[in-house]
């Protein structure tokens, strides 16, 4: 008699831009020894990649093209997330305001979304334990039956200030600059809520963790603590 193998433990964590996903679920990982999937990255890199291509973001056909060239090539690595295409690592170039709001852009195309959808499920299954996804639509539309959801948020203001801090390594920023950085994330927040396929939207079972008022290693705690209760580990 065969038995089928256990599909490994999912987390699905959601939310806003700077909301701090990719840190805290980074650290959660390494402290459980699981895999992180950081699903935004998967955008950045095919919008970056058209970017370099000269490629119109609304040319469909051009994307399709892109995506699968890209998820033939793609080498991924769970441990640094750095991301090769076509033997170039291209991740340093995926931080920045530009590709995440191209990564927003292109997020609006279906036909993106739907092409992205088998790549981001497989690269968290391929994890022997578990892993935590994260994204803006992983408890809804890519792991819809996760282990355990959470919607991680936070201010504006303090999302603002969290992302400057990261641009500018720690040092101190101009009232102006908070404000043109608290404006961008703003716009981004109305972008990902508003469009016609999965917008960002905090699933009905998920669990609502603000972070506004917590340090990171407290919301790292917390979050281990929300995986005990569900007794994932």
């Amino acid at each position: 008699m065969t038995t089928s193998k256990k599909r490994c433990i999912i987390v699905a964590v959601d939310g806003p831009a700077g909301s701090g996903k990719s840190s805290v679920c980074s650290k959660t990982c390494k402290r459980l020894g699981w895999t992180y999937v950081n699903t935004g990255f998967l955008y950045r890199a095919v919008a970056y990649i058209c970017r370099q291509r000269q490629i119109a973001l609304d040319n469909s056909e051009a994307l399709g093209i892109v995506i699968d060239e890209f998820t033939m090539s793609l080498v991924w690595d769970p441990e640094t997330q750095a991301v090769w295409f076509q033997g170039e690592n291209i991740s340093e170039n995926l931080y920045t305001d530009l590709a995440g709001k191209d990564a927003s852009l292109i997020a609006k195309n279906p036909m993106v979304r739907e092409k992205l959808l088998p790549l981001q499920r497989d690269l968290a299954l391929r994890s022997p334990v578990g892993a935590i996804v994260d994204g803006r639509d992983i408890g809804t539309v890519v792991f819809p039956d996760a282990d355990l959801k959470v919607f991680l948020t936070a201010s504006i203001e303090e999302r603002a200030r969290r992302r400057i801090h990261q641009l500018k390594d720690g040092a101190k920023a101009s009232a102006e600059e908070l404000e043109s950085i608290r404006i961008s994330i703003q716009a981004r927040d109305e972008q990902d809520a508003a469009r016609g396929v999965a917008p960002l939207i905090q699933a009905k079972d998920a669990i609502l963790l603000d972070t506004s008022n917590l340090q990171m290693d407290s919301t790292i705690e917390r979050l281990i603590e929300l995986i005990n209760e569900k007794n994932l580990v």
